[in-house]
């Protein structure tokens, strides 16, 4: 368990998020506020990301999964950063992505040590953030 708790802290340092331990899974609480633009309307809007581990294995590798918000005009920029990480997607990851016209959720599964995902799914939303500053 000890092993678990240390594993959890160096994701959520990764993450910039708080986690949580519940029963063997690991809970990564981060947050994003979004702008939404709807029919001559604005709405802005704080999303919680669902992004957890579970199932660590002996060689480091674990269940991650992640269900990650974005605006229509995101999504490109974030699959971008994911496929271009210099860890190469392991071979037991997916993703699918329901849209509608106003947000975009992706949903993101993998088998690989859970820092890794951690750090390449940072690095994709850290990508989205610097697009919106340009």
């Amino acid at each position: 368990m000890k092993q678990l708790q240390q594993l959890a802290e160096r994701v959520g340092i990764l993450m910039n998020a708080e986690v949580e331990l519940q029963a063997g899974e690991c809970l990564v609480k981060r947050k994003r506020t979004i702008n939404i633009v709807s029919h001559n309307k604005n709405f802005s809007c704080t999303l919680d990301h669902d992004i957890s581990f579970k199932h660590v294995q002996e060689n480091g590798d674990a269940l991650n999964q992640a269900e990650i918000f974005l605006l229509p005009s995101e999504l490109d920029s974030f699959i971008n950063a994911l496929h271009q990480y210099p860890i190469p997607l392991p071979t037991t990851y997916q993703h699918r992505v329901d849209t509608n016209p106003d947000i975009i959720c992706v949903y993101l599964s993998s088998e690989e040590p859970p820092e890794d995902f951690a750090r390449r799914l940072s690095t994709a939303l850290n990508a989205i953030q610097q697009n919106s500053l340009v």
